[in-house]
């Protein structure tokens, strides 16, 4: 198996509701740069609506470390070391 197809393979998996609220977040961080760019330049929204959009990608960054970390290669994959593949020492 390709090295790409083993990362996209720990990061798919749509059975784990953490992988639907990273999607979630991730579009809303879209979302909300989308309108700051549309909003005028003197709103005062505009820098609640960047933090909301910083914190948003960075949740969703956190939730994809997670599911990263939660997903072991399958075995005999040897592009990924994951917790299965080291003895603890």
């Amino acid at each position: 198996m390709s090295f790409h197809a083993s990362l996209l393979r720990r990061l798919w998996q749509p059975w784990n509701p953490l992988f639907w609220l990273m999607v979630v977040f991730n579009l809303l961080s879209s979302a909300m740069t989308t309108l700051l760019w549309a909003l005028p330049a003197d709103s005062s929204l505009r820098g609640w609506l960047a933090a909301l959009a910083l914190l948003n990608t960075f949740a969703g960054w956190w939730l994809l470390a997670r599911l990263w970390r939660g997903s072991a290669p399958v075995s005999g994959d040897k592009h990924v070391q994951g917790p299965v593949d080291h003895d603890g020492r």
